[in-house]
């Protein structure tokens, strides 16, 4: 096995850093080499931005549902000269 395989994991409050990784039948007793990289702070922050999207989401979603905000009507649509 050659591959790389690459995921982001966070060590716990222990200190202890938990990895399964299911590899397959194919690559049973095979020996591997783990590599442990620290993030830099930035890519921490961006990590950390995304997992909080879904957050964020979920809290203000429905939130200006009672504003009575309403689409406006929206037109026709003109439809584009066929191609020959």
């Amino acid at each position: 096995m050659s591959d790389t395989i690459q995921f982001h994991s966070r060590v716990g409050d222990d200190g202890v850093l938990n990895v399964q990784v299911n590899l397959g039948r194919a690559e049973a007793k095979k020996e591997v080499v783990v590599t442990i990289e620290a993030m830099s702070t930035s890519d921490e922050a961006q990590q950390a931005g995304a997992m909080a999207w879904p957050d964020f989401v979920e809290r203000t979603y429905g939130s200006c549902a009672g504003l009575g905000l309403e689409r406006s009507d929206q037109g026709a649509f003109e439809l584009p000269e066929p191609i020959a």
